[in-house]
């Protein structure tokens, strides 16, 4: 494979992770992601995953909270602002629990050592966070809130 195939068929790849990507993350991370800046990429779309939480959690609430106790609050087994399924079943409550758990472990474990510390991560670290990011952004879009 010549240098020019190999670099046509990067761009092609490159361009399917785009769309395959929660398009909310696509749009804020891209630009950021492709001049190198994964970290920054990675803060941006969790900072923003946080705010639109934050904001319906604080309409229907009252509550202004963030990062992990806001997840906590907004994905609550008991009295759910964002709800994953049928908290009737026990299924519907493990899968309650084990996403806020993710939610919360997302804020407590990845966006807030990128805040408040410069982190670098590779390409690929970057990729799994950003995939990350956008499952959690599919569930809230398929939530009922």
């Amino acid at each position: 494979m010549s240098s020019v195939e190999f670099d046509e068929i990067a761009s092609v790849v490159r361009r399917t992770i785009w769309e395959t990507l929660h398009p909310r993350v696509a749009e804020l991370a891209r630009s950021r992601f492709e001049s190198r800046h994964y970290a920054d990429a990675v803060e941006a779309v969790l900072k923003e995953l946080n705010s639109g939480i934050k904001t319906v959690v604080l309409e229907k609430t009252g509550e202004e909270l963030d990062g992990a106790k806001l997840m906590n609050r907004a994905f609550s087994v008991n009295e759910p602002i964002f709800k994953l399924g049928d908290l009737d079943t026990g299924t519907g409550k493990n899968i309650q629990q084990g996403y806020m758990q993710i939610f919360s472990g997302t804020m407590t474990g990845i966006r807030n050592p990128k805040a408040h510390d410069n982190i670098v991560i590779s390409e690929v670290e970057g990729l799994h966070l950003l995939y990350l990011a956008s499952l959690l952004m599919f569930k809230i879009d398929k939530s009922e809130y």
